[in-house]
C-alpha cells in the first residue's frame, strides 16, 4: 500500500474531512478519527478502514491527549472554522512546535481569511453565494414518477428536492443515471410524501 505506515489523525466533521480520511485509509494510512463527546459516531458512512476514539477537546485533558497523538502523527485533518483550534490551544503554531513534520491540513468551508472565514460552509451555501441555485435546473432534472419534473412543482418543492438531491448525489444507492436526451444526469425519486430510495 502506498501510504503504509503514514499516521493520520482526523477530527470528526462533515463530508470533506471524513472522505479525505477514508481515501487515505484506502491507500494504507493508519487513520484515527477523533469524535466529539455525545456524538453518534460515524454518521457520514465514510469510516471505512478507520479506528476512532472520543475526546472532549474543550477540556485540558482531552486537548492534551490530542497533542500527544499529533506528536506521533504525520497528518492532522482539521475541519473547523477559523480560530476554533486556536481557542483550544491546538493551532498549527503549537502543534508544529511539538512535531515540525506534521502536515496540518485545514478543511474549513471558507478558508482562514476573508469575510466568510468565520462562517460554516456547505454545498448549499456555495451554490447560493455563486448564484448557481438559480441556474442548476439547466444542468440537472429531478423527476417524480407521479408529478413530473420539478419545474411543474410548487415554489418550495424544488428547494426541498434540490437539497435532497445535492446531499445524496454521491450516494450510489440513489438511482442517478443518464437519460436519452442531453440533460443528464437525472435523479428519479418516489412520491415526495414517501421519500424512499428507488
Amino acid at each position: 500500500m502506498a501510504l503504509k505506515g503514514v499516521r493520520v489523525v482526523e477530527l470528526a466533521g462533515l463530508a470533506p474531512g471524513p472522505f479525505c480520511g477514508m481515501v487515505l485509509a484506502d491507500f494504507g494510512a493508519q487513520v484515527l478519527r477523533v469524535d466529539r463527546v455525545g456524538s453518534l459516531g460515524d454518521v457520514s458512512q465514510l469510516a471505512r478502514g478507520k479506528r476512532s476514539l472520543v475526546l472532549d477537546l474543550k477540556r485540558a485533558q482531552g486537548a492534551a491527549v490530542l497533542r500527544r497523538l499529533c506528536t506521533r502523527a504525520d497528518v492532522l485533518l482539521e475541519p473547523f472554522r477559523r480560530g476554533v483550534m486556536e481557542k483550544l490551544q491546538l493551532g498549527p503554531e503549537i502543534l508544529l512546535q511539538e512535531n515540525p513534520k506534521l502536515i496540518y491540513a485545514r478543511l474549513s468551508g471558507f478558508g482562514q481569511s476573508g469575510r466568510f472565514s468565520s462562517k460554516a460552509g456547505h454545498d448549499i451555501n456555495y451554490l447560493a453565494l455563486s448564484g448557481g441555485r438559480n441556474s442548476i435546473s439547466q444542468f440537472f432534472s429531478v423527476e417524480n414518477s407521479k408529478s413530473g419534473t420539478v419545474g411543474t412543482a410548487s415554489r418550495t418543492e424544488p428547494v426541498r428536492r434540490w437539497s435532497a438531491f445535492l446531499h445524496n448525489l454521491q450516494d450510489s444507492r440513489w438511482a442517478v443515471h443518464g437519460c436519452g436526451s442531453h440533460r443528464a444526469p437525472v435523479l428519479q425519486t418516489t412520491h415526495p410524501r414517501t421519500w424512499t430510495k428507488v
